[in-house]
């Protein structure tokens, strides 16, 4: 199969799970987006705006830059990021205080007061259950140690939702979200419209054509990235007097190929 056919097979296999159809489908459909909030909070929004497409947030230049799946805010100055997270790694919880400390960095301007920074709500969607508590939402906010009651009020709330809970403590629409994420079933309202929603995501052109181009580039990247990994392995390999059949065990690289990178070092050196 070609690039291309490789990863028009990804599209049509594609479900909510994957982060740009969640991230499309919520950028496109704005009200379920709203109801999804709703929903996982307990609070009521009367509206919500993207303050941009796919949002990206850069800080120094020789910091580390995130692109957020959905941000939006609403007309109380409260932000929220939901997040598609799929894979179960150890630094999630540090991921989140990095969004965290980025989104309230880029939204105080030069100059504001603190008291600018409203509520921020970091949201984590999790095929997993990273506590291994059973639940179906885990919420954290800053307590004191010495008083458990005392919380610090910073308005810095962080939410992991787990598609695999067993414990009775969501309501039936959320639970219905929740399996409709992990396994694809329709059994509530929610579930009903984002599956509507993300059916007509898949049948958009310009949001097919967006995949297609970011994945391509992305593959592209990679494979781009492991010849030019593998091209200085080799140089190495040469200037350490590393016998050539040992290098072509190494890489799967023709002896021909290896002998000309090594022309080439003997060519520069002289």
């Amino acid at each position: 199969m070609t690039l291309e056919e490789i990863v028009a097979k990804q599209w049509e296999e594609a479900t909510i799970q994957d982060n740009f159809i969640f991230s499309k489908t919520m950028e496109l459909y704005p009200d379920i987006c709203k109801k999804l909030i709703e929903l996982i909070l307990k609070i009521k929004v009367k509206s919500l705006h993207y303050p941009e497409r796919e949002k990206t947030i850069e800080t120094r230049l020789d910091a580390k830059g995130v692109r957020l799946d959905v941000y939006v805010e609403d007309e109380e100055n409260r932000s929220f990021d939901i997040e598609m997270q799929i894979a179960d790694s150890d630094n999630i919880a540090k991921r989140m205080r990095y969004y965290q400390s980025l989104i309230d960095g880029d939204k105080l301007k030069r100059g504001e007061h603190y008291s600018a920074l409203g509520e921020s709500y970091i949201i984590f969607i999790c095929p997993f259950d990273k506590f291994k508590g059973g639940r179906h939402i885990y919420k954290f906010r800053e307590r004191c140690d010495e008083d458990y009651n005392l919380t610090l009020d910073d308005g810095a709330f962080k939410i992991f939702l787990n598609t695999k809970g067993t414990l009775d403590d969501v309501d039936a629409e959320l639970k219905s979200f929740l399996d409709y994420v992990d396994k694809g079933i329709i059994s509530g309202e929610i579930a009903k419209e984002v599956d509507n929603a993300v059916s007509e995501v898949k049948i958009n052109k310009r949001a097919r054509l967006g995949f297609m181009t970011f994945e391509m580039y992305m593959r592209e990247m990679k494979m781009e990235g492991r010849a030019e990994g593998i091209f200085q392995m080799v140089k190495n390999l040469l200037l350490a007097k590393t016998p050539i059949e040992y290098i072509k065990a190494a890489t799967g690289w023709s002896e021909e190929k290896i002998l000309q990178i090594e022309k080439e070092l003997k060519n520069s050196a002289e």
